[in-house]
């Protein structure tokens, strides 16, 4: 028997409200299969939520004879985990066990016998399920196991994939891994680069996400916004995959066709409103984009670097500017990097003729950053495409932007733990930096403390609540130590006993009772039969019928988020703190409190 051309290995993480059109996607994909040999080895991996429905590994390479093996009777895994019929798609090990069987297990007929494993000359691994981008809250959530994915756990299980003997051998001598279970089982599974990446998810598609794996893949295919629950359209996409002249096609090639061929499957459901984008990206270039984002951040931050001097008044208007028009994703927190750095070079060029030379040189620089990164990620970018005008503006790759302080705060641990971060040079002065110093500081509007007012007309504003012996150091405490929004210990927004939007007991959007935003009989946002994140058939993680972790019925992260996803919401940069009061004017009928520098 010829080894094939391709194997693609599709995972679908479906144990949440996802299983029901991951059933459909799975007779799409079996329905794919050809009996010819430029037909791909085909399989999947299927965790639905059915209590009667066992945990599946497929192989619907043979058309005449598709197969259905229950996980937990297997025996020779490669990594042992408890036999449960419905396992955790979450735990890494379930992903290197499943690929494990495809390539190197599963028991294939021969004319000398029994062979086992489908061996091919490339190999391509998609994920369906919840995810939001690097956050690890709802990434392939699993209901029943109650866990989800670290971003962290997933990259090494992408690397185990990929790693050969001599590279396991020198990963476990060289340096910590982290995860020494997954590198300490001897044994390659595929043993070289996957040549596809593919993401049926929400908002993978981001500059933060591919340099993850930029070592560990050829080629990643993935979406900057929402993907709908239906997800890809499969029987078009293999279909094609398939046929004699495109069964030999490079992985470019064929990851291109992928975009092609979702994007006009979808262009006939726009009238519904629904709106999608595609990219594939060569992942060996990505590094010079990165490298090009750090050149950008620190010309911004030189402009940002005296809050006295021109530019950066100039820049800090220039950046809100741009940051509030241009194309967005995750709740308004991503931008995409085309989009936003040619809108901010344009509104940089409205302010280089009112500066002196030296001044108009800063300014100058960042429009010269802004083209370097554009041209990079023209680069990277194979193919992209949108169909429906929500994502118009989609160039391919998005950045994570936050509009607050207490937004980059949520996502902070997650973003700090990524490889585009910790493997910045030291001198150079890269986008977090960028992003500390212009949400903390620059976008930041100030607390402003009581101040003794003895003019009657003048704003009237003292400490407030239980009151403290060391009142000069409560007046000076840094920003740091307030409790933000979403955060343990506070009843900001999304926390139990708040009456902040979408919490128990309140009657703001979306709660039992009201008919606000998403409830029951009305036609405001939240209705069943929308595409939008958070709505039901859409894939946007936790909210219904989306693949964006959180939301109920979406493949948006994960249940009990609420918390998270109000302080995404968050679109004011304003500090604030937990005692202060104040009244327009002085009260006559307030007696004087002991406000610091009153008499």
């Amino acid at each position: 028997m010829n080894q094939k051309e391709w194997t693609v290995m599709i995972y679908m993480a479906g144990d949440n409200n996802l299983a029901v059109d991951m059933a459909y996607a799975m007779e799409q994909i079996k329905s794919s299969a050809r009996p010819s040999e430029n037909s791909p080895n085909l399989f999947v991996y299927y965790d639905g939520n059915s209590s009667d429905i066992p945990t599946l590994y497929c192989d619907f390479t043979d058309p005449k004879n598709p197969k259905y093996i229950r996980s937990y009777k297997l025996n020779n895994k490669l990594f042992p985990v408890a036999p449960k019929e419905n396992e955790n798609a979450a735990d890494p090990r379930s992903i290197l066990n499943f690929v494990d069987w495809c390539v190197n297990k599963v028991p294939v007929k021969a004319e000398d016998g029994v062979r086992f494993g489908r061996k091919s000359k490339k190999y391509a691994l998609i994920f369906s399920g919840h995810s939001l981008g690097f956050q690890d809250i709802g990434l392939f959530r699993d209901e029943t196991a109650g866990k989800t994915l670290k971003m962290r756990d997933f990259t090494q299980a992408i690397h185990r994939i990929s790693a050969t003997n001599e590279e396991l051998a020198s990963t476990m001598t060289s340096h910590n891994t982290g995860n020494s279970e997954l590198f300490g089982t001897k044994g390659e599974i595929l043993g070289q680069k996957l040549d596809i990446l593919g993401f049926d998810s929400c908002v993978m598609g981001m500059l933060e996400v591919g340099f993850q794996f930029r070592n560990l893949a050829k080629v990643m295919i993935s979406s900057e916004g929402s993907v709908p629950s239906a997800g890809w359209t499969y029987a078009k996409i293999l279909g094609d995959l398939a046929n004699e002249e495109s069964a030999d096609s490079s992985p470019e090639t064929v990851a291109q066709n992928f975009v092609r061929d979702f994007i006009h499957s979808q262009d006939s459901y726009t009238v519904g409103g629904v709106s999608v984008d595609m990219a594939a990206w060569d992942l060996t270039k990505i590094r010079d984009l990165a490298v090009s984002l750090d050149k950008l951040s620190a010309a911004l931050l030189e402009c940002l670097s005296n809050p006295e001097s021109k530019p950066y008044g100039c820049i800090s208007r220039a950046l809100l500017q741009a940051h509030w028009q241009c194309q967005s994703y995750m709740y308004d927190q991503n931008v995409d990097i085309v989009d936003f750095c040619e809108l901010l070079s344009r509104e940089c060029s409205f302010y280089e003729n009112d500066l002196s030379t030296s001044e108009r040189v800063q300014i100058s620089t960042v429009r010269e950053r802004c083209d370097e990164v554009i041209s990079e990620v023209k680069n990277v970018v194979l193919l992209s495409g949108f169909s429906g005008g929500a994502y118009q503006y989609s160039n391919g790759i998005s950045l994570f932007f936050p509009w607050s302080r207490e937004a980059y705060e949520v996502s902070r641990k997650n973003y700090e733990s990524l490889w585009i971060v910790k493997e910045s040079d030291k001198p150079k002065l890269n986008w977090n930096k960028f992003l500390q110093k212009y949400l903390f500081e620059a976008a930041r509007r100030k607390f402003q403390p009581p101040e003794p007012s003895f003019d009657k007309n003048s704003k009237y504003r003292y400490f407030a609540g239980i009151r403290f012996d060391d009142v000069s150091e409560i007046s000076s405490r840094p920003e740091t130590s307030t409790k933000i929004a979403g955060q343990e210990g506070t009843k900001i927004a999304g926390q139990e006993g708040t009456k902040i939007a979408g919490q128990e007991g309140t009657k703001i959007a979306g709660q039992e009772g009201t008919k606000i935003a998403g409830q029951e009989g009305t036609k405001i946002a939240g209705q069943e039969g929308t595409k939008i994140a958070g709505q039901e058939e859409t894939k946007i993680a936790g909210q219904e019928g989306t693949k964006i972790a959180g939301q109920e019925g979406t493949k948006i992260a994960g249940s009990g988020a609420s918390a998270f996803f109000n302080n995404f919401r968050l679109f004011k940069n304003i500090e604030s703190r937990w005692n202060i009061s104040g009244f327009s004017h002085r009260p006559k009928e307030l007696k004087t409190r002991a406000i610091p520098g009153s008499k």
